[in-house]
C-alpha cells in the first residue's frame, strides 16, 4: 500500500544524475527540474564516473563512526529472457558464495571480526526493477573498508559461476519457494494472476519458475551478468562518518576502473498488452480460505517526466485514493456497515499501475459489502470529491510532509538506502526544510476537477477486476449484478 509518509519520500529523498565527474547541484548534471521549486539538499554530493557509474555521498554521525554503502544494479526479473527466469536472485545469493578475492563460502568469517553480521549488517535483495547489496560497517577504519569495497567492486565485476555453487544455491532458491508457499501467499499469487493478466510482470516473479531455475547453467547465468552488471546500470551510495572528499575518492578509487564486458542488453518493454479488458470475476470458494475482496483497476504506468511533473502526479494519487479512503470509512463506520476493512492502495511496477480495493467482508454479506463499496467508487467517479474534501484530504497529505521533514537525522543504513532508491527512481533530493514548500508550490491551487482528474486516470484502465474468495459458495450471477450497480444486490 502506498501511505503518504512513503508517497512523499519522493520529494524526500534522491535523485538519478546524469554528466560528468563534478560536485555540483543535480540540475548541473543533467536532471531537468525547476531550480526554484526544487532546492537541492547541499549535505548529498553527487557525480557520475566517466564509465557511467552514478554515485550519491553524504556524511552522517549517525551512528557515530559508522558507514554504510550500497550497490544497485538497476536490473531485476522483468528483463530477463524466458529462460532465465530467476537469474537476478541467483547472483544475488551467488556473490555470498565466493568472489574473485574471497574463497567461496569464507565471507562469513572474514566480515565476523569487522561486527558485520550476515542479515542485518550484511544482505542484498532482488525484485522487478533492481538488485541491491548493502553492507553497514560500525568503523570507518581504512582496513575495514577495503574490505567491504573490495567485495562490491567484486560483485560488480568479480563473480564466476561453477556448477557446484549453482547446485547448492538451486536447493536455497527451491527452501525460498516452498517456504512461501503458506496459504495466504498461494491466494495473493493466484490473486495476482488473475488481476495481472498478461502482464509481463507477472510472469517474471523473482525466484523464477521451478522449471527454470531447475535448468539454470553457469554459462547462462555468465551471459546475463555480462549484459547487465554494467557501470551505467549501476548506483552507489556511502552515507557516513566521514567528510564528504574521503567518501567520494573511496567511490572513485573503488569503481573508476570499472569497464563492462559483451554488448549492452535490450530493456523489455515496458508497455502493458493493449487488448482491453471490462468487466471480469474471479469468485473462489474454498473452506480453507478466509474471505476477502477486491476491486482493481490496472492503467500503463506513469509517464516519464520533469521531476516536478511526476511529484505532482504522485501527489494527486495519493490525494484522491485519501478522499475515496475517507469516504469509505464513512460506510464502514455504520452499525450495519458488510465489512470490516476496505483499504485503497496502489502498485506501482515497469509496465503497469495496478490500484486496488481491499475489502474484509462480514461473514455472510460479501456481495453486500463489494456493492457498497463500489457504489462509493462509482459515486466518486460520477461527482468527484468536494471542496470541502479535497482540502482536508490536501491536509492530511500535508500533515505527512510536517511530520517527514520533523523527523530529525537519519540513521546512515536508512540514508544510505534512501539515496539509494531515490538515484534509481530519478526523483529529487530537497534540503530537509524544504518539503513543505514544494508541497505548497506544487499543490498550489489543487481542486476537486484535478482530482477528479488524477483519478479517472488511475481508475480508467483495464477493469474492474474483482476476485471475491470465501469459505462459502458465493453466486457468480450475484457478484456480478453487485458491480452493475444493482441497488437489490447492495440490499441484501
Amino acid at each position: 500500500m502506498r501511505r503518504l509518509e512513503v508517497l512523499w519520500a519522493g520529494l524526500a529523498a534522491a535523485a538519478s544524475i546524469a554528466g560528468g565527474v563534478v560536485h555540483a547541484q543535480p540540475a548541473a548534471l543533467g536532471l531537468a527540474a525547476d531550480p526554484a521549486l526544487l532546492r537541492w539538499d547541499p549535505a548529498v554530493r553527487y557525480g557520475q564516473l566517466p564509465n557511467g557509474l552514478r554515485y550519491a555521498v553524504q556524511r552522517n554521525g549517525a551512528p557515530k563512526g559508522g558507514v554504510s554503502l550500497r550497490l544497485a544494479i538497476l536490473v531485476g526479473s522483468y528483463d530477463e529472457a524466458d529462460e532465465e527466469r530467476g537469474a537476478a536472485h541467483l547472483i544475488e545469493h551467488l556473490a555470498y558464495a565466493g568472489t574473485r578475492s574471497f574463497p567461496p563460502h569464507q565471507l562469513d568469517l572474514i566480515f565476523a571480526p569487522l561486527h558485520v553480521a550476515f542479515g542485518p549488517d550484511r544482505n542484498a535483495t532482488s525484485d522487478l526493477k533492481q538488485t541491491v547489496y548493502q553492507l553497514d560497517l560500525p568503523s570507518t577504519d581504512t582496513s575495514e573498508m577495503d574490505v567491504a569495497t573490495r567485495w562490491l567492486r567484486d560483485v560488480a565485476e568479480g563473480l564466476s559461476f561453477s556448477e557446484p555453487t549453482l547446485a547448492h544455491e538451486r536447493v536455497v532458491i527451491e527452501s525460498e519457494r516452498v517456504a512461501r508457499a503458506n496459504i495466504l501467499r498461494v491466494l495473493r499469487d493466484r490473486m495476482d494472476a488473475f488481476e495481472d493478466r498478461p502482464l509481463r510482470s507477472n510472469a517474471r516473479y523473482p525466484l523464477g519458475t521451478k522449471d527454470s531455475v531447475a535448468g539454470m547453467t553457469p554459462a547462462r547465468l555468465q551471459v546475463f551478468y555480462d549484459r547487465w552488471y554494467r557501470p551505467e546500470n549501476a548506483a552507489v551510495t556511502l552515507v557516513g562518518d566521514l567528510p564528504l572528499d574521503v567518501l567520494e575518492q573511496k567511490v572513485r578509487a573503488t569503481f573508476g576502473d570499472w569497464t563492462p564486458r559483451g554488448a549492452p542488453g535490450e530493456r523489455a518493454s515496458r508497455s502493458p498488452p493493449s487488448a482491453p479488458r471490462g468487466l471480469e470475476l474471479q469468485v473462489e470458494t474454498n473452506p480453507g480460505l478466509p474471505a476477502v475482496s477486491g476491486i482493481c483497476r490496472v492503467t500503463p504506468p506513469d509517464a516519464p517526466g520533469s521531476p516536478d511533473a511526476r511529484l505532482r502526479a504522485l501527489l494527486l494519487r495519493g490525494l484522491w485514493e485519501a478522499v475515496l479512503q475517507e469516504r469509505i470509512a464513512v460506510v464502514k463506520s455504520r452499525k450495519d456497515a458488510p465489512f470490516q476493512e476496505a483499504t485503497v492502495s496502489d502498485e506501482i511496477r515497469p509496465d503497469s499501475v495496478k490500484t486496488c480495493v481491499g475489502i474484509v467482508p462480514v461473514e455472510g454479506q460479501e456481495v453486500r459489502a463489494i456493492a457498497l463499496v463500489d457504489a462509493e467508487i462509482r459515486r466518486f467517479e460520477t461527482e468527484g470529491p468536494t471542496e470541502q474534501e479535497t482540502d482536508a484530504g490536501l491536509e492530511q497529505i500535508r500533515a505527512s510532509v510536517r511530520g517527514a521533514v520533523g523527523g530529525g537525522q537519519h540513521a546512515s543504513p536508512d540514508r544510505a538506502t534512501e539515496v539509494l532508491e531515490r538515484v534509481a527512481d530519478q526523483m529529487p533530493q530537497l534540503a530537509p526544510r524544504e518539503g513543505l514548500r514544494a508541497f505548497d508550490v506544487l499543490m498550489e491551487d489543487t481542486g476537486p476537477a484535478a482530482v477528479r482528474a488524477a483519478f479517472a486516470r488511475d481508475w480508467g484502465g483495464w477493469g474492474p477486476l474483482v476476485v471475491m474468495t470465501s469459505p462459502k459458495p458465493i453466486s457468480e450471477a450475484a457478484v456480478r449484478a453487485a458491480m452493475s450497480g444493482d441497488k437489490t444486490a447492495a440490499a441484501q
